[in-house]
């Protein structure tokens, strides 16, 4: 049995998995099994896998189910008494691994460890996210996922067991959504050193995202109300201002606009920026503008202006 299973989720990256391969080769953690769990691609990238890591196994679903489904598929061959997460289109930086091993090992109360990212814009630019731990990552993670859930975590095999699969319904906020129900049980740690590199890449499916942003609220309402009821109004305001950013993104203007003023409608005053996005998409609407595009672009997508 090894020490790590590592698995990456894949649909149709011959393109660009081989700096992911490169970045696992590069960690200098032997005992390993790479996994790969395939969501039904049409192109090379499993002839690129084996080329490039011939011990790689791979997991395959015959219809495209989502990354949840991906990451299931191979989660039910792996092995390892850790689980280490990488998207295809991203890098782990030397030492990465580890230096999560590390801190499980002297940490055994923890069962979940991720660390800070670096995020490179497609024009090369990059920026530090260095995140600050987190004494109740329960609550805080209700709001906001600073880490990188899909490609920065190692957890250890007894958290999987604890809270089962992760939830196919999703087909975006899965990780964020299994981290969330992780750390509602169990403690959860992150590493302030910059240690994985999450690449820039198209804005989630607009439809997924307002689906999958309706069954997160659904899912987790309880628990946002168990923190009291301006907590819940916040937490949801916030969850409505990421659809919205999203619909943006893919000038979907009037549909952004509702979901704006869904996050405004819970909590009008948390973010003052969500309403001046409005007058922007307005115009957009209007003359056939992208000023919210090119604004959201020129802020990495980070936040709604």
């Amino acid at each position: 049995m090894p020490q790590l299973s590592i698995i990456i989720p894949v649909y149709n990256r011959a393109h660009c998995i081989s700096r992911a391969l490169a970045s696992v080769r590069d960690q200098g953690v032997g005992d390993f099994e790479l996994i790969i769990g395939d969501d039904a691609s049409t192109d090379d990238t499993w002839e690129v896998v084996r080329r490039e890591f011939p011990s790689a196994r791979l997991a395959r679903l015959q219809t495209n189910s989502g990354a949840a489904a991906a990451r299931n598929v191979a989660l039910r061959i792996a092995t390892g008494e850790y689980l280490a997460f990488l998207d295809s289109d991203d890098e782990w930086l030397p030492g990465k691994l580890a230096a999560q091993l590390d801190y499980l090992e002297k940490h055994p109360e923890v069962a979940a460890c991720a660390t800070s990212h670096i995020y490179q814009m497609r024009d090369g630019r990059r920026r530090e996210v260095i995140v600050e731990n987190s004494p109740e990552w329960s609550v805080r993670l209700q709001s906001g996922q600073p880490f990188h859930g899909a490609s920065s975590p190692l957890v250890r095999r007894g958290a999987l067991e604890s809270v089962g699969m992760q939830d196919e319904s999703l087909r975006v906020l899965e990780d964020w959504d299994w981290m969330l129900r992780i750390a509602q049980k169990q403690r959860v740690h992150v590493l302030p050193e910059p240690l994985a590199l999450i690449h820039e890449n198209s804005p989630s499916n607009a439809d997924f995202t307002f689906l999958s942003t309706e069954r997160f609220l659904a899912k987790h309402d309880k628990a946002f109300s168990s923190v009291g009821a301006a907590h819940r109004r916040d937490v949801i305001s916030q969850h409505w201002e990421n659809a919205a950013r999203c619909f943006f993104r893919h000038s979907r203007n009037r549909e952004g606009m509702a979901c704006v003023v869904r996050s405004l409608a819970f909590s009008p005053a948390r973010n003052p920026a969500v309403a001046a996005a409005m007058p922007l998409a307005f115009i957009d609407g209007m003359l056939g503008t992208q000023f919210l595009r090119r604004v959201l672009k020129s802020r990495g997508g980070y936040s709604i202006i």
